[in-house]
């Protein structure tokens, strides 16, 4: 049996009407727009989720504007305050808030003077500087796909694994997401494994940057509020539930980020260098020892 309890962690495709039946709420807590790097407009999200009957989670690499603009279409689905940060290292950090008005005055006091130009790469703003700003506010700290990606360090557990960050940053993360929809099952497996094995709360989300991801991963809650649902998430009262996006879905969205980035080539390239000094230079010093 695996380390993480399979009470807990289904991979397997959501099915929303049994999910509902059964007292929960599901909400897929990773979803980017047209606001970053995505090509999904904030009407058609909202449309999605309400026929779908889940809640979202708009986490767009360093805005929040498409959470400004679902707040102001006042929608009947339920829509947590969120925000996926690129820190100076690699690693991604999810950050889901209890109000608007604090992912706002966040956004503002911490991140919006440490945009690069090409907006959606690395903040010049470390993973420690990230977790330690956050810890003033009322909100809930997941490291997003933990082990990922292959051949870069966009994962906290993998730059601890390479010692791009030391160990101690895991202490202050709240939960792991232990499904992340662009990412391989052994991926995910491997971070259900870590957060079965030292306890951490939980939570899963597509990743989606086209509508059709929209939904395909979703954390589930006995819920009706945003505070009750991250709640529930602390309490490890939840579920996550789902698998890795389609082949076409993944093609789907390797073009549209590409598309997106296009723009920022020269800066983004840049980011992928300062990222990786730090593994070379090690891998270089263990050689010559």
């Amino acid at each position: 049996m695996s380390a993480y309890s399979h009470h807990t962690i289904h991979f397997s495709t959501p099915v929303f009407h049994e999910i509902r039946e059964k007292g929960y709420v599901p909400v897929d807590m990773h979803i980017h727009t047209r606001h970053s790097d995505a090509a999904i407009s904030i009407p058609s999200l909202l449309t999605r989720a309400k026929h779908l009957g889940t809640g979202v989670a708009i986490t767009d690499h360093n805005e929040i504007q498409g959470v400004i603009e679902a707040y102001q279409h006042s929608p009947d689905v339920l829509v947590i305050p969120g925000i996926e940060l690129s820190s100076l290292e690699g690693p991604h950090i999810l950050l889901y808030f209890y109000t608007v008005d604090e992912l706002e005055d966040y956004f503002n006091t911490h991140i919006r003077g440490t945009l690069r130009k090409s907006q959606y790469m690395a903040l010049q703003l470390s993973a420690e500087k990230i977790l330690e700003s956050a810890e003033d506010y009322h909100c809930l700290k997941v490291a997003a796909h933990p082990f990922g990606y292959f051949g870069i360090n966009r994962g906290i557990l993998k730059c601890i694994d390479n010692k791009t960050l030391p160990a101690g940053t895991i202490d202050h993360i709240d939960g792991i997401e232990v499904i992340c929809g662009g990412m391989s099952r052994d991926i995910n497996d491997k971070a259900a494994m870590y957060a079965g094995k030292h306890n951490f709360p939980v939570t899963g989300g597509s990743d989606a940057h086209v509508l059709p991801s929209v939904g395909s991963v979703v954390t589930c809650a006995r819920a009706g509020t945003v505070a009750e649902f991250l709640n529930g998430i602390l309490s490890r009262e939840n579920l996550v539930i789902g698998s890795t996006v389609s082949p076409l879905h993944k093609g789907m969205t390797a073009g549209v980020i590409a598309w997106n980035y296009i723009p920022y080539t020269m800066s983004s390239l840049q980011v992928h260098y300062e990222q990786n000094i730090p593994r070379m230079t090690r891998y270089l010093r263990d050689l010559l020892k």
